[in-house]
């Protein structure tokens, strides 16, 4: 208890109004340079857009950056300096362990589709809790309006798998040479008497007493003293997903904090893109009340709201975790909120200390909000489209989850008073209780049969983590917006040509079809789960004949389950309805 406060009496002690008023002074100098440079509608963030292709080919193809007549590198030379080193390795901060990072993604690949679960439950409606931090998403108005979620969710989604995958983020190790230089010198600091030079490719003593024996193990010593430790650097699609989302938070400061930095253009009344819309902006955003957008506060909160809530999410729907993991998918976190510019004061991989901080920033910032409402409602529309076409179904099963996840007391902040009665009804609510108990249940002896077939085990968890790769990418919508681009004409908020209601009609059918197989390939997991734990005891009551019945039943659905993942997934998720148009502009 006595450790507990201590604590929590270690984050009070550090000024978190001070840093509500800290944004990332590095990159917001950068954007400052550029963004401001508009003698054309969008010309001052053509550099941004631009530096955002290059480096989804530096990703692909990092080796093109080094040849000197490549149109990579060629571009790179053409652009102004801080703008072409922006995405440069980045030196690993020596508290990064590599061991720890691998536990932290291997945590997501073998629970992502639960992932996924929590970061809609909890994640995302932990963030609009937030009264004071939640103007700043609400204010980009993309987020606020349904017909938007899906790209934002998406976009996310995408986030999530570049930086959490296995190597998403690299640790690159500097290489090592040897050097005779190196050796001379040492050699002539051990035999202060000798006089050594280098003949060919050995290193001879020319002059001094030959007799007089040099320990080689020293000799090893002095040079890797001399050479130092090897530099690592971070490197990985993860990276550069990571420093994407830095920028265009930076740009988002810059819009909201500046509007009359940019010249007005567009269309007023009817904006298409967040860029025409800010640059209308007369009034100054409200730093005092507020704080910076996106400020150093917000950013460590929205860190913790996947490094901290996703594994405590996990461990609510059930699933068994130890210490040393959510400490490792904290680590990963803590890693991710450093290349993203986060204040290191306010990082940490310490359990405890974590959810100190989540809890203090709660207490200050946590509360009821008309903006955190609309965006909860926003956000819990998205699950209709994958839900069979009941009235209130998505909405009540959304509200369940955020309430099981959350809390009540933090839930009635973002829902709606009717919704949550609604949700609460005495006959709705044991079924509720009931479906959450039996996932609990579903989860737990899934850690046990998985630890003790670890083969089938594995291949389970392939197949369930490449399902919910699909899912993701069922997410992207109909925009002709690439993802992670600073908003601007390039990736403007407009449907792509033939995006019409009855696309988005079959899409939505598409949809639905895509997550009822997932189901359907979890639905048989799930029986071959509990057949498996429910074989012996059988047995046991009812005979030989009973076992070996319920051991067939429990196999073949594992069977079943495998190979419909495997071969009727990737035959639904090739049916969703195909435009032309729409999927180049994500080629």
């Amino acid at each position: 208890m006595w450790g507990k406060m201590m604590l929590m009496q270690k984050w009070p002690s550090i000024d978190l109004d001070a840093y509500r008023q800290i944004g990332d002074p590095d990159v917001d100098r950068l954007v400052a340079e550029v963004l401001p440079d508009q003698q054309g509608e969008s010309s001052g963030r053509f550099a941004y857009n631009a530096l955002l292709l290059l480096a989804d080919k530096l990703m692909e193809a990092p080796e093109l950056a080094v040849i000197e007549d490549s149109r990579l590198s060629r571009q790179l030379k053409s652009m102004p300096k801080p703008l072409a080193d922006y995405y440069d390795p980045m030196e690993v901060p020596d508290w990064v362990d590599s061991a720890k990072l691998s536990m932290g993604a291997k945590l997501w690949q073998e629970n992502t589709l639960i992932t996924l679960i929590t970061l809609y439950a909890a994640s995302l409606p932990a963030c609009y809790l937030m009264k004071n931090g939640i103007p700043a998403l609400y204010q980009t108005e993309k987020l606020r309006e349904k017909k938007y979620i899906f790209q934002r969710i998406y976009e996310t989604g995408l986030m999530l798998a570049a930086t959490m995958d296995q190597g998403g983020i690299k640790i690159v190790e500097d290489a090592e040479f040897e050097d005779d230089r190196f050796l001379l010198e040492v050699l002539q600091k051990l035999d202060s008497e000798g006089q050594w030079q280098r003949q060919g490719r050995c290193c001879c003593r020319t002059a001094g007493n030959s007799k007089t024996p040099i320990d080689p193990a020293l000799i090893r010593a002095e040079i890797e003293k001399l050479r130092g430790k090897p530099k690592r650097y971070l490197w990985g699609k993860g990276y550069i997903a990571a420093k994407k989302v830095r920028f265009l938070h930076a740009s988002m400061r810059f819009m909201l904090t500046q509007p009359g930095a940019c010249r007005a253009w567009g269309n007023k009344e009817n904006p298409q893109s967040l860029a025409e819309t800010m640059s209308h902006r007369k009034s100054p955003w409200d730093t005092e009340r507020y704080g910076v957008p996106v400020n150093q506060e917000d950013l460590a909160y929205t860190l913790l709201t996947f490094g901290l809530v996703i594994p405590r999410g996990l461990e609510t729907w059930g699933l068994p975790l130890s210490l040393e993991q959510k400490e490792a998918f904290l680590h990963l976190w803590r890693l991710i909120g450093y290349i993203m510019g986060v204040d290191q004061t306010l990082l940490t991989d310490k359990w405890d200390e974590a959810l100190a901080l989540y809890e203090t920033i709660q207490q200050r910032q946590a509360g009821p909000s008309d903006e955190g409402v609309v965006l909860t409602d926003a956000l819990m529309g998205f699950l209709g489209d994958y839900m069979p076409h009941l009235p209130g179904l998505a909405h009540r099963l959304s509200a369940a989850m955020i309430i099981n996840q959350l809390g009540m007391e933090h839930a009635s902040f973002i829902l709606d008073e009717t919704l949550i009665k609604e949700t609460r009804k005495f006959w709705r609510w044991p079924i509720y209780k009931v479906a959450a108990k039996s996932f609990r249940g579903y989860l737990i002896m899934r850690e046990k049969v998985f630890k003790r077939f670890k083969y089938l085990g594995g291949l389970t968890v392939n197949r369930m983590h490449e399902a919910s790769e699909l899912l993701i990418d069922s997410w992207q919508d109909g925009y002709s917006r690439k993802p992670f681009f600073v908003p601007a004409d390039a990736s403007t908020w407009v449907r792509a040509p033939g995006i019409d209601e009855d696309f988005l009609s079959l899409l939505r059918q598409w949809r639905r079809k895509l997550f009822a197989n997932i189901g359907i390939g979890l639905l048989f997991l799930i029986i071959a789960m509990f057949g498996l734990m429910a074989s012996v005891p059988i047995g046991l009551v009812s005979g030989w004949a009973a076992f070996k019945a319920t051991l067939i039943v429990a196999v073949s659905s594992w069977g079943i389950s495998l190979a419909w993942m495997q071969f009727r997934l990737p035959v639904v998720f090739k049916m969703r309805p195909d435009n032309e148009d729409f999927f180049s502009a994500y080629r």
